[in-house]
């Protein structure tokens, strides 16, 4: 009889990345470690380093694994809103990986692909290369704050202090003078909470791409 392989190598990565962007998503990015994933599978954490030498190597592959929930077809797309529209759509899913999202994106291959079919219908416009890639860098940056910086959105993990800070936050806005800050006023509870996020996203990405 053959023997048996070592936990590492029947360790599958797909299991192992979908389980790690569930954590994420329950809990935060500053809750997942390789320690964390390995409790959950039963395995000693030695058994992942199979698969990732170390945690920045997990996130690299983890954006990756988050993208795959992108239809493929989208990077042949010949329509620019699509294909952001997609991005987004899967960083609102996962918030959690939107702060690192940016700086790993093109460490992806389907980023490159879409990165690839952006720049080329920015230049299909008639921008120049270091337009069309500023442009693009400015459309995942954006929708990337879209997700990270919602109005009433706090990075702050605890919910007591998080809590405190946007009644603060209202309470400034409500004790404004009305007739100094008509507009202020008139608005100062949708800087603290979203009435309609669909809408909120699709304002959102009507603006990042009005100057492409």
């Amino acid at each position: 009889m053959s023997p048996r392989p070592p936990a590492s190598a029947r360790l599958d990565r797909g299991q192992i990345l979908t389980l790690a962007l569930a954590l994420s998503d329950r809990e935060g990015l500053d809750a997942l470690s390789l320690r964390k994933i390995a409790a959950e599978l039963n395995v000693t954490p030695m058994a992942l380093y199979w698969h990732f030498k170390d945690k920045e190597a997990l996130l690299d592959a983890l954006v990756e694994h988050m993208f795959t929930e992108i239809d493929p077809r989208l990077a042949e797309s010949g329509d620019l809103r699509s294909i952001v529209a997609a991005v987004l759509a899967v960083l609102r899913a996962h918030p959690s990986l939107a702060g690192i999202t940016p700086v790993r994106f093109m460490r992806t291959d389907i980023g490159l692909e879409i990165g690839e079919r952006i720049l080329g219908l920015l230049r299909a416009a008639g921008h120049s290369g270091v337009a069309a890639a500023q442009f693009s860098s400015i459309m995942i940056n954006a929708v990337t704050s879209l997700v990270l910086n919602r109005p009433g959105d706090v990075e702050v993990h605890n919910t007591a202090i998080r809590e405190k800070l946007v009644a603060a936050k209202r309470a400034r806005l409500k004790s404004l003078p009305p007739e100094t800050f008509p507009h202020l006023t008139e608005t100062a509870d949708y800087f603290l909470y979203l009435p309609d996020e669909d809408e909120y996203y699709e304002r959102g990405l009507a603006f990042v791409l009005a100057f492409a």
